[in-house]
């Protein structure tokens, strides 16, 4: 890849970039925003595709990974990071939570409000993550936490005592050539077809990366039980993602529902899953944005989301009535119910389809790109930090 030597120096410090995680595609967007900025772009992780950085027009540069768990590892990942930045003085430095930074900050969870809502107890003294995460928000060495929903904001605020004015709400953003009406809606049938699901049978589906615990898929099969009994034999209910199914499956057995599911781990052409899809589902009990979410609205599928899942910020000004706390399992069925009986759900999901489009990659992108330029007039005013 051809660099401009002369060209400002940016780096983007996030352990691991793969593109099925909504982190990295975060990385991948700042990366593309800084280059259109005139900078040179380097990814500094342990573990990463080089291919898809540079597709985002970056470098992307290995750094040796601590090779025991604990909370050493990502105090070690920062210190990598620390040296290789006195070594080549980037001018900017963006972090993913786990690297100081006299910049920008991005989190992507909020692991102790996590714990208190999935566990309901805080977290053990030296949780590995908890401890990186505590370091770098209470050092106050960055100007800006951006976060990934107002929910995370709020947390942080009030956790660490991070002044408002020093945090900004940037939703994550998603591909309008992939997940959109008409790929699925032509990808329909067929997903139908080999999922097993014809055409009289209403499919509910929650599909996500993983964490079954964290997107409350037990809750779901309460759902599904509590649906079967109302509508019988009229649904059947998808779960896609990579964790163990066996817990949950024995769930919906014990709940004579073990036939009514379909178990599938991820898809790479997710876009017809949702267009698969009658309704999507997201009950998380955390989930601090929800991108897949996102994409399902996108592509015209009815959601139905937790207010604790942060993409639900999007549907409080004309569509509440798709927001439900996690644990309420029948309200979820009874708002399920309504909604499959309701002749207008084909224009409830163009009308999410329509309103999402002001999050797709290059709006996002485009509001990357006026925070960057924010932050570098700001940079005349700053300490050196290496």
């Amino acid at each position: 890849m051809t660099e401009d030597s002369q060209a400002p120096l940016a780096v983007i410090a996030i352990r691991q970039v793969e593109k099925s995680t909504g982190a990295s595609r975060n990385a991948f967007e700042q990366a593309t925003a800084l280059k259109t900025l005139g900078y040179r772009v380097v990814i500094l992780a342990e573990r990463g595709r080089r291919e898809l950085a540079e597709a985002a027009g970056a470098e992307l540069v290995r750094l040796k990974r601590w090779p025991f768990k604990g909370p050493f590892r990502r105090f070690w990942f920062n210190r990598r990071v620390q040296a290789w930045c006195r070594r080549h003085h980037p001018t900017m430095l963006v972090s993913h939570g786990d690297v100081e930074t006299p910049d920008v900050v991005y989190m992507h969870n909020c692991v102790h409000l996590a714990s208190q809502r999935i566990q309901g107890r805080e977290l053990p003294e030296g949780h590995e993550v908890a401890a990186i995460h505590d370091r770098v928000l209470q050092s106050g060495k960055f100007r800006r936490l951006a976060v990934n929903s107002r929910m995370m904001a709020e947390d942080f605020r009030d956790r660490y005592g991070i002044d408002e004015s020093r945090i900004e709400i940037s939703y994550p953003g998603y591909d309008p050539e992939i997940f959109n009406l008409q790929r699925a809606a032509v990808g329909r049938e067929a997903r139908r077809r080999e999922l097993g699901v014809d055409d009289d049978t209403w499919l509910i589906g929650l599909v996500t990366s993983g964490n079954f615990t964290k997107r409350n898929v037990a809750g779901f099969v309460d759902m599904a039980a509590g649906l079967e009994k109302r509508l019988p034999g009229q649904c059947r209910f998808l779960v896609v993602g990579k964790d163990d199914f066996s817990p949950y499956q024995h769930q919906a057995e014990q709940a004579g529902i073990a036939e009514r599911f379909i178990w599938r781990t991820t898809v790479s052409d997710v876009e017809t899953l949702y267009g698969a899809l009658d309704v999507f589902v997201l009950p998380a009990h955390i989930e601090e944005f929800g991108r897949v979410a996102l994409e399902a609205m996108a592509c015209g599928t009815p959601a139905l989301l937790s207010t604790t899942t942060g993409a639900a910020e999007l549907l409080e000004l004309n569509h509440a009535d798709l927001m439900l706390e996690s644990r309420d399992i029948g309200g979820w069925v009874d708002r399920l119910e309504q909604m499959l009986k309701d002749d207008n759900l084909g224009a409830l999901g163009a009308a999410l389809s329509t309103l999402v489009t002001d999050y797709s990659y290059r709006c996002q992108t485009e509001k990357l790109k006026i925070s960057f330029q924010q932050l570098e007039q700001g940079a005349d005013n700053m300490e050196s930090f290496y």
